[in-house]
């Protein structure tokens, strides 16, 4: 028997062996000179082309989620180190480690423009802009405009002008740069890149004012950036030898309309959006995947019309957020923060390893000369860019940016993945010094986000730079607020000084007669909101004295305690009274916290005075 076993084992390992060596093999067979190919059961096949693509997102979207809870659990690290240079740091031994082994050729894992801005950049700009704090953006928007625009505008020029007036010294080693092409340059690296702002400033924690002027600045001097360069490209196409006056006044005219452009865009598809969830009550699980829908078309729409998509996504989630998320569901409305913050999370988390992993490559050309150049002239010019124009906003400002906020801010100008993607599609052929402007929009980007980034908060801490308030206001402050946005409106218009409070309540009085009835699925005037407080306050009341009566010494006396409770009465012997179903607070009654509910709609629902003119001699007063 065991000779047998022997031969039976034998014959067992001969018949695997032979499975395994036609496993996706083929035999040829030739007869008669032609050639006969038979073809073998393939028990399993390795075929990664074919998920290559989607495989390498889904293991960089894992890397990235785990360097994340890595860095929470290592959070001494965190606290001194910013985690967007942990992540580049991550993508220098990455990429170190593909270049040494030679595993994968360049192009696979080069930061790709186009990925950059349909895939990547599109979910942290939604996010921020969906998210922005609206009351201290508005306070600000003067402000912000002057440094995303002016600033911007200054720093290009100024970046520009340093690096040609230099190529004509020895400091460059004799390389030479083509006026228009440094300008193409200048437009790229002078923008500061809104993911490595939000990044920094969300980490040190700096007051709303701060943040709001820094950041804002940051998204909305991208949309302008992107023009100008954009602007300078297409006159490099053209030519230096070719440009005529005809082309600059149509360039001016193309920056207007490619700012405002995007912003109209953004604008209708917020319209589309907070119309659309007017009607999805019937499909709470789709809200949420429409509302993302419309505002990624908003961005690629303005991508196809050649407008700032930046501004049109930025236009489209400030807009809509005012009113979908009234329309929509709280499941609908806790899920479409949760994807966005993931999303931008993530996006983020990727875009700064990529720029780790896209350094270690042949595809630079080192000029030390223009390198320290650019890295001084961008540190210098926002430093006197910051100066000039925060001195400019203090003319008409009520609460000055100090000298202090003006260090915060031209130290905050970080530079990013946003310059780093331009500088990548550039073309060679159209612009001969590719290769240095690479090199050297690296360079600018390591050092903001290395020395910059790591120092700003020692810096926030030693020059006592207020820090953001994190408490909740409670519902007296909300509603002192607002009182006082009443009396400074008043003022405003005794005194026939138009300012921002009465554009506030104008914007407000447009919004109530026309876009709220448009947009908002449930709508009520501001006179039938306080009614209907009144009466839910009274039904509070009603519920408590029900469901707890108290018995005074006179036994023909019931004394009832009226107050506003925090819960709804669970008594099952008391008969519940038949309420009205007001649809216009969602989860009011379902709330362990009614009084919260209360004070937000109290805050809401504060009368707004109709005007009317009275004339009395010359002087026409609005009351």
């Amino acid at each position: 028997m065991l000779p047998n076993l022997s031969k039976i084992t034998k014959q067992a390992l001969i018949f695997s062996i032979y499975v395994c060596v036609y496993v996706n093999a083929t035999t040829s067979e030739f007869e008669a000179g032609d050639d006969k190919i038979e073809k073998r059961y393939e028990v399993a096949k390795f075929n990664f082309v074919e998920v290559a693509n989607v495989y390498s997102i889904t293991l960089w979207i894992l890397v990235g989620s785990l360097a994340k809870i890595g860095f929470h659990l290592l959070h001494k690290i965190t606290d001194k180190i910013p985690e967007s240079c942990l992540l580049i740091v991550i993508g220098l031994l990455v990429g170190a480690l593909f270049y040494a082994t030679k595993i994968a050729d360049r192009e696979s894992y080069v930061l790709n423009s186009h990925t950059f801005f349909l895939f990547l950049l599109p979910p942290i700009i939604l996010e921020a802009g969906y998210f922005m704090p609206n009351r201290p953006f508005f306070n600000n928007v003067g402000t912000i405009l002057i440094f995303a625009f002016l600033n911007t505008i200054f720093n290009t020029m100024c970046i520009g002008l340093t690096l040609y007036g230099f190529s004509f010294t020895s400091l460059f080693g004799g390389t030479e740069f083509r006026f228009i092409d440094l300008m193409v340059f200048a437009s790229l690296i002078s923008s500061v890149d809104p993911v490595a702002v939000l990044a920094t400033f969300v980490e040190i924690n700096v007051n709303d004012m701060l943040y709001i002027i820094v950041f804002g600045e940051s998204l909305l001097n991208d949309g302008v950036s992107v023009v100008l360069y954009r602007l300078f490209y297409a006159f490099a196409e053209i030519g230096q030898e070719n440009i005529i006056a005809v082309d600059g006044v149509l360039g001016s005219v193309s920056f207007i309309v490619v700012a405002l452009g995007g912003t109209l865009i953004g604008l209708i598809f917020g319209v589309i959006a907070s119309f659309t969830t007017k009607y999805t009550e019937k499909t709470p699980v789709l809200e949420p995947l429409v509302v993302i829908t419309i505002a990624y078309l908003s961005y690629l729409t303005a991508e196809m019309t050649s407008t700032s998509s930046i501004l049109a996504v930025t236009a489209c989630g400030m807009f809509m957020k005012q009113y979908v998320e009234f329309n929509v569901s709280k499941k609908s409305n806790a899920t479409i923060e949760f994807i966005l913050k993931m999303a931008a999370s993530i996006m983020e988390t990727i875009i700064f390893m990529f720029m780790g992993l896209s350094t270690i490559s042949d595809y630079h050309s080192w000029n030390t000369g223009f390198v320290i150049v650019t890295v001084v002239s961008c540190c210098l010019y926002r430093f006197i860019g910051v100066l000039i124009f925060a001195n400019l906003s203090n003319l008409n400002r009520l609460m000055k940016l100090q000298f202090a906020d003006m260090l915060i801010m031209s130290y905050g100008g970080i530079r990013g993945a946003i310059a780093f993607a331009l500088a990548l599609v550039l073309d060679e052929n159209k612009i001969p010094r590719k290769k240095e402007f690479v090199t050297a929009t690296i360079v600018v980007v390591m050092f903001t986000v290395f020395i910059q980034g790591t120092t700003i908060g020692a810096l926030v801490k030693y020059l006592k730079i207020k820090r953001k308030e994190t408490e909740e206001p409670t519902a007296s402050a909300k509603l002192t607020n607002r009182l006082i946005d009443h009396v400074m409106s008043s003022l405003e218009v005794i005194t026939g000084i138009s300012g921002k409070n009465e554009l506030r309540n104008k914007v407000r009085r447009i919004d109530q007669k026309y876009f709220k009835p448009f947009l908002l699925r449930e709508f009520m005037s501001n006179d039938e909101k306080l009614l209907i407080t009144f009466q839910k306050i009274n039904d509070l009341n009603m519920n408590k004295m029900m469901a707890t009566p108290q018995i005074s010494s006179n036994s023909n006396e019931v004394k009832i305690p009226i107050e506003i409770v925090n819960e709804e009465p669970a008594s099952p012997e008391v008969p519940q009274r038949s309420k009205r179903r007001l649809t216009i607070f969602p989860g009011f009654g379902s709330s362990p916290k009614p009084k919260d509910d209360l004070k937000d709609i109290l805050h809401t629902a504060m009368y707004n005075r109709q005007r009317r003119v009275l004339s009395s001699g010359i002087y026409s007063f609005l009351i």
